[in-house]
């Protein structure tokens, strides 16, 4: 039987990792989870810099901040590496329309070390 899908969005490895983490106590364990669920876990437990509320605090100041669409936001939130020079930011916008200057750049850095601060230790000063 083909699942109907009711509801689409873009959301965080941050998210991902939750909703997983609530099948899994919902149910008996991992084990409960399909093979593509499982190995999308893994994916996330490896690569997901964030909490959940850091993930999604972040993507709202960008989008708030900065006008950037929730792909973009995403596409910041959940780089394992986050980028630590302005001219990092240009290869997410790349193939879009969103340009920024330079100091802006500089300030969406900073605001993202803010975040990354908590995470990571080795602090990148632009």
């Amino acid at each position: 039987m083909q699942e109907k899908v009711i509801d689409e969005k873009e959301v965080t490895l941050a998210e991902v990792k939750e909703i997983l983490k609530k099948r899994i106590k919902e149910g008996e364990g991992e084990e409960d989870l399909s093979y593509v669920q499982r190995v999308t876990y893994d994916y996330v437990n490896k690569f997901s810099l964030y909490s959940v509320e850091d993930a999604l605090a972040l993507k709202a100041e960008l989008q708030e901040k900065y006008n950037l669409n929730p792909l973009q936001a995403n596409q910041i939130v959940d780089l394992h590496t986050p980028p630590v020079m302005p001219e990092e930011l240009d290869l997410i916008f790349d193939k879009s329309d969103t340009r920024f200057s330079m100091e802006t750049k500089e300030e969406i850095i900073e605001l993202i070390n803010k975040y990354r601060s908590k995470y990571v230790q080795d602090e990148i000063e632009i």
